[in-house]
């Protein structure tokens, strides 16, 4: 168990340059971590409600704190006496077949109620139902099945035999995301075994896990695919199947490996094949067409997006700076001061890991940062991702890979030093802030040759960007004097 830290650590070593991480395929700098749900963070004392989540990389020393990472996006009152929002009423545990225990556990990570994308699938999904869930990045999907689905198997008598096969497999594209949706469940149960399978570990200690026996199994396709062809993993009694971030392992390439792996857990026809649940922010050809193969005919969807409204999280303010690429480096350190101040969590997002190395290393930076990228080894990204979620670090440089599916407590500002070629990529890297109704800050940075893909970003994901300069000597002194002032 980790100590709180009372002090704020040194600066640490910039990250140099890694060798490229060992893993199930080579991991592309497209890949992202999935929404792993982010759950969204603490707001700053509004007055009716705040907002905090549980799960995560918190540990119990950190339960106490106001800033919790993980998916359960939930509300929590200032005090008793308050009024409940509508969106807290339709949430009650009350409303919900939600045994005593899961309430408490759900208590102890600071979850009041649950989010309406919890709301909309649980019930479908505790029925049994198969679901296509649409729903924007942060707000609280990992959660929306893993609390039906861990309620479902606790309701039942407990199979507690050595080697018993999952009755849960949960499919996620990311090693990162992998580890944030298994530590979301175990957050939700003592009874049940959680296991979490990825690429770049060795085999052995997860040998021993399929001999002891496990409920609920969360991994990447490529290692549950390894375990599959060793005979070492039986699909027959899974009762509940979720791809998470379905799109984003369609862009990883992984569409023939899930459906390999699909194939030993359904039997044409059949009508015991397991409950099926596809989670996805967007929703492309690939996903009915596993629906149509996989899932029952009368299959729920639920879209919490539609067509025609705003794509990205409703709290974020997106904002364009006009800048040359030789300019970058040096107004950065300028931009994360005016609109985040040196506590604020930043996020930067680039196209190349040299860009990252070369950023994170810069000198006009003011504050502390670390790259993230696919050629830092796995060991190495955890560590990373650890001292950026604890603040031993403010500023994460990183390229794609970081984009989806981590989810870190209070980031108060992204900033992308190009605007990005697909829409997506927008609307999940803008997902990082303005989280569960906390409000954050989205910075894209173009140049003037850019600005028909800033407007395309613009029309296809139904948002504005407000033009703003590059922050004046008198900002940034306003800035650091309003820092002082805290």
């Amino acid at each position: 168990q980790e100590e709180t830290q009372e002090k704020k650590p040194k600066r640490p070593e910039k990250l140099k340059r890694r060798g490229k991480a060992a893993g199930e395929q080579a991991q592309p700098e497209e890949s992202g971590l999935g929404d792993g749900d982010l759950a969204p963070p603490l707001l700053k004392k509004p007055k009716k409600l705040a907002s905090s989540v549980p799960g995560g990389e918190s540990d119990s020393s950190e339960e106490a704190s106001p800033a919790l990472s993980g998916d359960a996006a939930a509300g929590e009152q200032d005090s008793d006496t308050e009024e409940l929002t509508e969106e807290a009423k339709e949430g009650a545990f009350s409303n919900f077949p939600l045994s005593q225990n899961t309430v408490n556990l759900l208590k102890a990570r600071g979850v009041k109620y649950l989010f309406p994308v919890q709301v909309k699938t649980f019930q479908p999904i505790y029925d049994g139902k198969d679901v296509i869930a649409q729903a924007r990045t942060g707000t609280g999907k990992t959660f929306s099945f893993a609390v039906p689905l861990t309620e479902k198997l606790q309701s039942v008598s407990q199979d507690g035999r050595r080697g018993r096969a999952p009755k849960v497999l949960v499919l996620v594209p990311t090693r990162e995301l992998a580890t944030q949706v298994a530590k979301d469940f175990k957050n939700l149960t003592r009874k049940l075994s959680v296991a979490c399978f990825y690429g770049g570990t060795p085999y052995k200690e997860q040998f021993d896990l399929l001999k002891s026996g496990i409920d609920i199994l969360v991994g990447t396709p490529g290692r549950i695919k390894d375990h599959i062809q060793n005979s070492k993993l039986e699909l027959s009694s899974v009762k509940h199947v979720v791809l998470d971030e379905v799109d984003h392992m369609l862009d990883m390439g992984f569409a023939e490996q899930v459906e390999e792996i699909l194939g030993f857990a359904y039997k044409k026809g059949s009508e015991n094949n397991p409950q099926t649940l596809l989670f996805s922010a967007t929703c492309p050809r690939w996903v009915y067409d596993v629906a149509k193969k996989y899932m029952k005919d009368e299959y729920v969807q639920i879209d919490l997006i539609g067509r025609k409204t705003q794509r990205t999280a409703t709290t974020v303010e997106h904002l364009a700076i006009q800048c040359r690429p030789s300019q970058r480096a040096g107004v950065l350190g300028d931009i994360i001061q005016v609109y985040s101040g040196s506590q604020g969590r930043t996020i930067v997002f680039c196209e190349t890991k040299k860009e990252a190395n070369e950023l994170a290393m810069n000198a006009s930076l003011k504050q502390d940062a670390q790259s993230l990228h696919g050629d830092i080894p796995q060991k190495q990204r955890e560590v990373t991702l650890k001292g950026f979620r604890t603040g031993v670090f403010e500023v994460l440089i990183a390229t794609n890979v970081a984009a989806r599916g981590l989810d870190i407590p209070e980031v108060d500002l992204v900033i992308q030093c190009s605007p990005p070629k697909d829409v997506d990529s927008y609307i999940h890297r803008s997902g990082r802030t303005g989280r569960a109704g906390r409000t954050g800050i989205c910075i894209c940075l173009f140049q003037r040759r850019e600005e028909d893909l800033l407007k395309q970003v613009e029309h296809k994901a139904g948002i504005t960007f407000k033009r703003v300069g590059v922050p004046s000597a008198m900002d940034v002194i306003k800035a650091s004097s309003n820092d002082a002032k805290k």
